[in-house]
């Protein structure tokens, strides 16, 4: 068996992620204080516009979205809602739903509210945004 000399040589490999994104939290809707909140604002419409721990109550149904894949959240929509497709998530400072909040200034421990429409109907979420890993921040 012949053998033959090669030059030693050192390769550096760069990481590149295929998720850039460093927001690592996670909220679910506080459905039973959602509802208390559609009905004594006059916006239940008979159970039309209700929220339940198996849609909006799950926090793996409001999802973080990168749309410029620069590693800053654009914004958050619900999925896994019941029979009307993914929702795209307003989010308002306080419980007036009036003034739009940043997706870049909520972290975790925030209380958060979102509204969701379809149909004509609109759904005013609240919840307490955690952090996904805990004691890490930066990891999803």
């Amino acid at each position: 068996m012949k053998t033959k000399w090669i030059t030693p040589r050192t390769e550096i490999e760069t990481f590149i992620p295929n998720e850039y994104i460093a927001a690592c939290w996670g909220v679910s809707c506080n459905w039973s204080d959602s509802n208390q909140y559609e009905i004594q604002n006059g916006y239940w419409d008979g159970g039309n516009v209700s929220h339940a721990a198996d849609h909006c109550g799950l926090s793996s149904n409001q999802v973080i979205i990168d749309q410029n894949e620069d590693g800053t959240a654009d914004y958050m929509e619900e999925r896994g809602t019941d029979g009307l497709g993914t929702l795209r998530c307003i989010i308002y400072n306080d419980a007036s739903y009036n003034t739009l909040r940043d997706i870049s200034t909520v972290k975790p421990g925030n209380l958060i509210f979102w509204t969701t429409t379809a149909g004509g109907r609109t759904w005013h979420h609240r919840g307490k945004v955690y952090a996904t890993v805990s004691g890490r921040p930066n990891m999803s």
